[in-house]
């Protein structure tokens, strides 16, 4: 029996989990396609899958599902032209400012005071995301740069806005997929042929990669505070070479290793310590 306390982070875990298989299954899909294609395919499948799980497709228009289902678009759209202009790692390792955004828009915007235990979490996961990436770091284009650390606020915004009052996670995410739906499809009909192991990675990616990984998103993100859940994110590049390596045989070096490995074990311990500090019932 899992403790109330767990629930949360364990289904940002899963969620964590099913992101990760997007860079292998991407691998299997022709590259003729272009990236806002499968946005808009694997996000109408999402939405899919969404409305299953709710029974519903209808949406309330607060200002908090609006601005979280608009932090989710931006986020989708920055981080694929961010690796369209600079390296990929760098894309991945600048969008993961996230965590120091969270930090700051709760300082300006709450007035809420970051605690040593939050910033000290926060350091060491950035630190093991520097030596995940260590091996594969280059300096790459500067707007491409840019363009991915205003995905890392925007993605700081997909946490925060998501534990505002007005705002429904369930509501808020799939209102991201309607608008990525719309701006991704229209290249659908003029890009994507008859393939049909792409077709099929696009399928898993929009219904487990995006569409499960945010169900388990919607759980845990109510059970979770933005920062724990944002950091726990961080597993998602470490568990994406894994997939690839199983799959295709390439071996992460010693640093990608130590880095994963510091992430990993900075989160459980960072939520042990939350969990030690939660108030009894």
């Amino acid at each position: 029996m899992l403790a109330p306390n767990q629930k949360g982070p364990l289904a940002m875990v899963a969620a964590s989990i099913c992101w990760s298989l997007g860079g292998l299954l991407i691998r299997f899909i022709p590259e003729s396609w272009g990236a806002l294609s499968i946005i808009g395919l694997r996000a109408f499948l999402a939405a899919i899958v969404f409305i299953i799980w709710r029974r519903s497709a209808k949406i309330e228009l607060t200002q908090g599902n609006i601005l979280a289902a608009l932090c989710l678009t931006a986020t989708t759209t920055l981080f694929v032209f961010a690796n369209l202009l600079t390296t990929a790692a760098a894309a991945i390792m600048l969008q993961f400012t996230a965590p120091v955004f969270i930090i700051l828009i709760h300082l300006v915007f709450y007035r809420k005071k970051p605690k040593t235990s939050e910033i000290i979490a926060a350091t060491i996961t950035i630190c093991g995301m520097l030596l995940f990436f260590a091996d594969h770091l280059e300096i790459g284009g500067t707007l491409g740069n840019v363009l991915a650390i205003i995905s890392g606020l925007t993605f700081a915004g997909v946490f925060v806005c998501n534990k505002r009052p007005d705002t429904k996670p369930e509501q808020s995410l799939l209102l991201g997929f309607y608008i990525s739906s719309l701006i991704g499809l229209p290249f659908a009909f003029f890009r994507v042929t008859p393939d049909f192991v792409g077709w099929a990675s696009v399928i898993v990616l929009g219904v487990i990669q995006v569409g499960l990984a945010y169900v388990f998103f919607t759980i845990g993100i109510k059970k979770t505070t933005a920062l724990l859940a944002c950091l726990i994110t961080a597993m998602e590049p470490v568990l994406n070479p894994l997939w690839v390596a199983l799959v295709t045989g390439e071996i992460p070096g010693l640093f990608t290793i130590l880095g994963g490995a510091i992430i990993i074990l900075t989160i459980v311990i960072y939520n042990i310590w939350l969990e030690k500090k939660a108030p009894r019932s």
